[in-house]
């Protein structure tokens, strides 16, 4: 009698963790070019300060500073045409 109350316990813990792995999924919703335009500006943003907190704790030299701040600007720069629809810069 235990023996079948533990195999009932175990089948049903095998079927609720094994249940997500057969259903279906709802496709993901389509990508909205401007959420990802909005997520790369917030990533160059981010990135521009950890960029100035590296610099002001002497982790970077002042050149790898400038180089790194010109490359991260210029990409906002892309982003920020990119989502007043502007003609983008190569």
């Amino acid at each position: 009698m235990i023996e079948a109350v533990f195999f009932l316990v175990a089948l049903l813990a095998a079927v609720y963790l094994l249940a997500p792995t057969f259903r279906r999924t709802a496709p993901p919703p389509p990508s909205d070019p401007h959420i990802s335009l909005e997520a790369a500006q917030a990533s160059a943003l981010r990135s521009l300060h950890d960029l100035e907190l590296d610099w002001g704790t002497g982790k970077l030299s002042d050149e790898d500073y400038r180089a790194q701040r010109a490359a991260l600007e210029a990409e906002l720069a892309a982003v920020v045409r990119k989502m007043s629809g502007g003609p983008p810069i190569s």
